[in-house]
């Protein structure tokens, strides 16, 4: 089968808790993302992949070595802006990029808001990004509607956007939410669904699933599979994925290699 699987995980700090009225220490945030980004780069390493981490800046000030580490196994960094709860102007979208490729000494290219927040492309551009994936194009209460946006790669105002895939008619977004919270032959089914549509598949994770959350008071939903048992999950996903002869790519791959046009 011909197409490309853009795997990519937001590694930021482990802040759900305090949405819910559950405050937990700074330390303890970037703890638990720490712990499951390292079974998360075991796992990469023993499949072979390579893919994006878009990092908040807060994060990777905290955890430089495992951001270098990330980068030593030829993973792409992209940024999650300058922390997960951030205040929402535009100065820091050039900060956070001059933060990580302090850190990083790589040009950052790629941009992804923090919760799927509306982020103004010309301000993207104008810090120096090459492509911005602050799209997920369905629709999730209390949260963001995006039902009006496109579902493939495309180019607005010069910037490269790249929304996270969803299925065809329904927009069932192929992401983290779902991959834990239906069967996995289902969530094969949609991604196979989407690939013969799109010719790619652009799904995304956050390292703290990849740890143990059950004691933290956070919706089920969020927590359905964690650690261990999500990590083989993956595992057995992307051996399915590897089976059909699909190519992972990088993030930063699709400006790198394709000229994405206007498409709806």
């Amino acid at each position: 089968m011909i197409g490309k699987i853009y795997l990519n995980f937001d590694l930021e700090e482990f802040d759900i808790p305090c949405e819910y009225g559950h405050y937990l220490k700074e330390e303890e945030q970037i703890q638990v993302s720490n712990e499951g980004a390292e079974a998360l780069l075991e796992l990469l390493q023993k499949k072979g992949l390579k893919v994006t981490f878009f990092t908040t800046a807060s994060f990777a000030l905290k955890k430089t070595e495992l951001i270098k580490t990330i980068l030593a196994f030829g993973h792409e960094i992209a940024s999650h802006g300058l922390s997960h709860n951030p205040v929402g102007k535009d100065e820091e979208l050039l900060l956070s990029k001059k933060i990580l490729e302090d850190i990083c000494s790589v040009q950052i290219l790629g941009y992804r808001s923090p919760r799927f927040r509306a982020v103004n492309y010309q301000s993207l551009i104008c810090s120096g990004y090459k492509y911005n994936s602050s799209i997920n194009p369905t629709w999730l209460p209390g949260r963001y509607n995006y039902l009006s946006l496109p579902r493939k790669i495309f180019c607005e105002q010069g910037l490269v956007q790249i929304p996270i895939s969803t299925t065809p008619l329904f927009r069932i977004p192929l992401c983290w939410l779902t991959f834990k919270n239906i069967p996995l032959s289902l969530f094969k089914t949609f991604s196979l669904w989407t690939l013969q549509e799109k010719g790619y598949l652009n799904i995304f994770f956050h390292p703290w699933e990849f740890a143990n959350i059950q004691k933290y008071a956070i919706p089920r939903i969020t927590k359905a599979i964690d650690g261990l048992v999500l990590l083989q999950r993956l595992e057995a996903y992307i051996s399915w994925l590897q089976s059909l002869e699909l190519r992972f790519c990088t993030l930063n791959e699709v400006i790198q290699k394709e000229r994405p046009v206007e498409q709806l």
